[in-house]
């Protein structure tokens, strides 16, 4: 295979060691994970797609690794790793100096602290905080991997696997029948594949988001396991935080809305649900308002006092051909005042749902979020000729987890597509609500399959039932068994169910 070059570290390339180290991880890998499956397979049956979502994993990374490695010869995965190796570099020269930089500020002084024995760390990477926190996080898997890029991202890519898993469970929890389509969601879609496994920011704050609603569901409503999932909780919200502030914008209005309008949604009393939604609405935009100000510092340009002024900063920078290429898109001008912003609220998150169209890929990389997002144009428009559009939006109102997801979509898709014009970048950032909508969308054709079938059958189908999903709320499971949720499906053809028909 061809070199690259690198500075501090010339002409480099992917050993064979490292191919042969790498086959022994993943027979290692496989061996420990299909154990965790066969003795969890039984009561959970999901846990069929367990080893497959893995391998999809591991192989995105690959494939991400061996397209910037050798086609791109460069980029960011690149400069983060060889910054990592010279973290690595100087702990083997002097552990307490590696400590020092590692747990102290990303300062002039702890940088001259470098030499060309241990390499030098990419200044553009080292001064900004939210870079230098993935080289921090890397370096000790850096030192374990003997300085690999193909192991550590292989190691990289099966961690962050976990909260991705943990998310798809959640999901499941609510509706076993979707698990096939669930697994779709969050284990085999292609850009998140992609992009979410490699050495990059982007696999940390999807498996952070990811871990952060499954914990959130644990603590607020599964109300178990209080100590893990709450410093699952505050580990996630660390890293979005530090790494991508304005994902954290959108997890705190959607889990406050999540909690407030599940309690909504349960009452029977129409008048009374009338009367508490706006009060609902006030009070999750004061909490998430106090929330998001107080983290004011950490968020720094994403606060809210600069959020206006930073997107219009963000989108003039990716506009610059020179840097980020000429495959770009414009939405209008920008004055950063919020009715200017929210005035692009359609075409920017129609850019950030659906774009680049087929007609609109430019390179490699894009070509395949052009077809994934060719899909999901279809499965949306197809959903909402087949719900008559107005069950589409009444089981966005009427079930709290897939207002979450769709509220969750849009609020990050309108701040990712208002800011960033460029395609190359907008396939990557939008990740973390891909998932999220996918799982949405089935959701709502599961639900509108019951209900047609209910009509056929001159049943009265309600919307209120499904509030757990199929599954029931847990303590009643636990209460009941198995046929808890056999009883909710009895009698229904598998077709009716959102699954296929099962033999025998």
């Amino acid at each position: 295979m061809p070199l690259i070059w690198v500075y501090h570290y010339g002409e480099v390339d992917i050993a064979y060691w490292e191919w042969v180290l790498g086959a022994v991880y993943l027979i290692l890998m496989y061996i420990y994970f299909a154990r965790q499956k066969n003795l969890a397979i039984k009561k959970a049956p999901e846990y069929k797609y367990f080893l497959w979502g893995l391998f999809a994993k591991v192989l995105g990374g690959i494939a991400f690794s061996m397209i910037y490695y050798y086609y791109y010869k460069g980029g960011d995965t690149i400069m983060y790793f060889y910054s990592a190796v010279s973290m690595g570099n100087m702990a083997k020269y002097d552990l307490f100096e590696f400590l020092s930089i590692l747990f102290g500020p990303n300062d002039q002084a702890n940088l001259n602290k470098f030499n060309l024995e241990t390499g030098y760390p990419y200044a553009y990477m080292y001064f900004d905080s939210r870079s230098f926190f993935v080289i921090r996080l890397i370096s000790p898997i850096v030192l374990f991997t003997f300085n690999s890029y193909l192991i550590t991202t292989l190691m990289l890519s099966s961690i962050g696997y976990i909260g991705i898993w943990r998310c798809y469970r959640t999901f499941v929890s609510y509706y076993p029948q979707l698990a096939g389509k669930f697994a779709i969601a969050f284990l085999y879609m292609p850009s998140v594949v992609f992009w979410g496994s490699a050495i990059m920011k982007d696999t940390f704050t999807l498996s952070a988001a990811c871990w952060w609603f499954h914990c959130a569901d644990e603590v607020l409503f599964k109300k178990r396991n209080y100590v893990f999932n709450m410093i699952g909780l505050i580990l996630s919200a660390t890293l979005l935080i530090v790494m991508k502030p304005y994902i954290f914008m959108s997890v705190i209005p959607v889990t406050m809305l999540w909690v407030l309008y599940f309690r909504v949604a349960r009452l029977k009393n129409v008048l009374f649900k009338f009367i508490l939604l706006p009060a609902v609405l006030v009070v999750m935009l004061g909490g998430s308002f106090f929330v998001l100000s107080s983290l004011g510092d950490k968020l720094d340009k994403f606060s809210l006092e600069k959020a206006g002024q930073t997107v219009v900063v963000i989108q003039s920078d990716m506009k610059r051909s020179e840097q980020y290429g000429s495959n770009y898109f414009d939405i209008g001008e920008l004055d950063g005042t919020m009715p200017n912003l929210l005035s692009k609220f359609p075409v920017a998150v129609n850019a950030a749902f659906f774009r680049p169209y087929l007609w609109e890929t430019r390179s490699v990389v894009t070509v395949l979020s052009g077809l994934e997002n060719f899909w999901l144009l279809m499965m949306a428009l197809i959903l909402l000729w087949r719900t008559r559009i107005w069950f589409f939006l009444r089981a966005i109102y009427g079930n709290p987890l897939i207002l979450t997801c769709m509220l969750f979509a849009l609020l990050l898709g309108f701040m990712i597509g208002i800011s960033t014009p460029n395609f190359g970048a907008l396939v990557r950032f939008k990740i973390p609500f891909v998932p999220f909508l996918v799982a949405g969308l089935y959701i709502i054709d599961h639900l509108n399959r019951k209900r047609l079938y209910s009509s056929m059958m001159n049943r009265q189908f309600r919307i209120q039932d499904y509030l757990w999903g199929d599954a029931g709320p847990p303590t009643a499971n636990a209460r009941k068994g198995p046929s808890a949720t056999k009883r909710r499906t009895a009698g229904v053809p598998a077709m009716w169910q959102g699954r296929p028909p099962q033999p025998g």
